[in-house]
């Protein structure tokens, strides 16, 4: 020191050295206080970096395996679809077969019903023309006798 003599001299300066580095230690404190927080901030936002990436992960898995359920589902579709297309082509098949034995039904049945009807009709003209020939056989039989 350079020749300070005076003792109040020598405590204020004395004093304000003690005030200048109690100030000192108290910011290295508080820097050191602010450094150990933002590492723990920083080690947090680490875990939750760490955490969002095994969720985006696991996200990506099901993402996935839905969409590969997804196309199972529309192949299915697909199959049922042609299914079902198939079996309406078949009705509208068996539909038009059915139809078609039908007509043939009601026609053999008309034809049925002609050839019954002219069978009667043939059979009473023939029961008539016996009967006429009986009976004038009967009456040229009795003519002849008389």
């Amino acid at each position: 020191m350079s020749g300070i003599t005076d003792p109040n001299a020598v405590k204020k300066l004395e004093k304000k050295i003690l005030k200048e580095a109690k100030a000192e230690e108290k910011n290295v404190q508080r820097t050191l206080k602010d450094l150990k927080s933002t590492e723990k901030s920083d080690a947090k936002a680490s875990k939750a970096i760490n955490k969002a990436e095994k969720t985006l992960g696991k996200t990506q898995k099901k993402e996935e395996s839905t969409l590969v359920a997804a196309n199972k589902a529309a192949h299915k579709h697909d199959i049922a679809a042609t299914d079902l297309n198939k079996a309406n082509k078949d009705l509208k098949l068996k539909q038009n077969q059915s139809a078609k034995i039908h007509q043939e039904l009601l026609s053999k049945q008309a034809n049925a019903d002609e050839a019954v009807r002219q069978k009667e009709a043939h059979e009473h003209d023939r029961e008539s023309k016996l009967t006429n020939h009986h009976a004038g056989a009967a009456t040229t039989g009795a003519n002849g006798q008389g």
